[in-house]
């Protein structure tokens, strides 16, 4: 089934996702499903494994609950913004709370997209359709940055031996034209009766 749904997507997919839930049965639900549409895909039952997970891992988004013990996912969320590698990383708050003051709270923390449970995974899909095309788009514009410094870099190396075979010829032709004028005057100074060639 997952090599059906890859290939209706057309695309491999790019995105590493962590999905952290203290609920087992949502969190692996959530984790088959996520394989199913063919991303690479991680599971936590916990605020601490989940970071620990994500400091290995490196997840380009984390799918995070928001009432959890030890460590709740706001907490998650604010640790994850402060780690190296992991501060552009696309945070998904699942969580049951739809009211005012609970969305306040999660955009606070840095959550990029909010998801009452039981998520649309319509709406799921996507959000992680979104981000694997705009990851897809960065990593190509990083590779053509990467062509074209190897271009200039090219370009400047066959400008500088431009440079070099344009002296050198002017040098040529400097000797040329000394070895014509001492021509010349050779000829100039030939015996009398003789007409120099011009």
């Amino acid at each position: 089934m997952l090599s059906n749904l890859t290939a209706e997507t057309g695309k491999e997919r790019q995105l590493r996702l962590l999905v952290v839930d203290d609920n087992r049965d949502a969190a692996n639900s959530l984790h088959v499903i996520l394989r199913m549409w063919g991303y690479d895909c991680r599971v936590a039952y916990d605020g601490p494994s989940g970071l620990e997970q994500a400091r290995g891992y490196v997840p380009d988004c984390l799918l995070l609950d928001i009432n959890m013990p030890k460590m709740d996912g706001l907490a998650v969320a604010r640790q994850v913004r402060q780690l190296p590698g992991l501060d552009r990383a696309k945070l998904i708050a699942l969580t049951a709370y739809s009211d005012a003051h609970h969305g306040e709270r999660i955009r606070d923390a840095g959550f990029d997209y909010h998801l009452v449970k039981p998520a649309d995974l319509t709406e799921l899909q996507r959000i992680l359709d979104m981000l694997d095309d705009i990851m897809r788009l960065a990593s190509s514009t990083e590779h053509l940055a990467r062509q074209n410094v190897a271009l200039a870099s090219e370009t400047k190396e066959l400008l500088q031996e431009v440079k070099q075979d344009i002296r050198e010829v002017k040098a040529e032709v400097k000797d040329l034209k000394a070895e014509l004028r001492e021509v010349k005057e050779t000829r100039s100074d030939g015996p009398p009766g003789e007409k120099a060639d011009h």
